[in-house]
């Protein structure tokens, strides 16, 4: 029962580093946020705060980690054919964590949020592949293209607002696909 309870404090710590962290990002440069500033921020101790983390960057790669992996894990239960859904799942995720992507942006670290999509993007378009009939050295640049233009699409629909709805986003992305 304990073990439990520390888990749920360890993330709750996680959540008000990590949701601190964002707010500092809003109004100073990454590089100026100490880790002072951050546990100031978020109410806990340094040794709290190393516990858990060993970088700043670190705070943000656990955060997207944990996303993605909730994500992959809603996408498993969708039928391997359902890329619409797929996609409307994405960019849900994406609409709800519109604030970390500016962050990123703003601070010129959108190269985490590139890595970390990488795998996860690589994941989604596999099964968009799979439609077409590429021998495996094609199909990896395929891949890599509509991985690496997603990202890109995702990153421009954010800085304008949002303007479109998720499902409409998934079905410009299905155009591009079947083409």
């Amino acid at each position: 029962m304990k073990s439990l309870n520390n888990n749920s404090q360890n993330k709750f710590i996680k959540e008000c580093i990590f949701t601190s962290l964002m707010i500092l990002m809003e109004k100073n440069k990454f590089k100026d946020i100490s880790i002072t500033d951050i546990t100031n921020k978020a109410g806990v101790s340094r040794m709290a705060y190393y516990r858990n983390y060993k970088s700043k960057e670190e705070i943000i790669t656990n955060y997207i980690d944990e996303l993605f992996t909730e994500y992959k894990n809603e996408i498993s239960i969708c039928e391997k054919s359902d890329n619409y859904r797929k996609l409307c799942l994405f960019f849900a995720y994406f609409r709800n964590q519109e604030k970390l992507v500016i962050n990123l942006n703003n601070s010129n670290l959108n190269y985490i949020l590139l890595e970390k999509l990488d795998k996860c993007l690589y994941l989604l378009f596999e099964n968009f592949y799979c439609e077409k009939n590429h021998p495996p050295e094609i199909a990896k640049h395929y891949i890599n293209l509509m991985a690496g233009g997603l990202y890109k699409v995702v990153i421009e629909w954010i800085k304008g607002g949002m303007v479109e709805s998720n499902e409409r986003m998934a079905e410009i992305i299905l155009g591009f696909a079947k083409k």
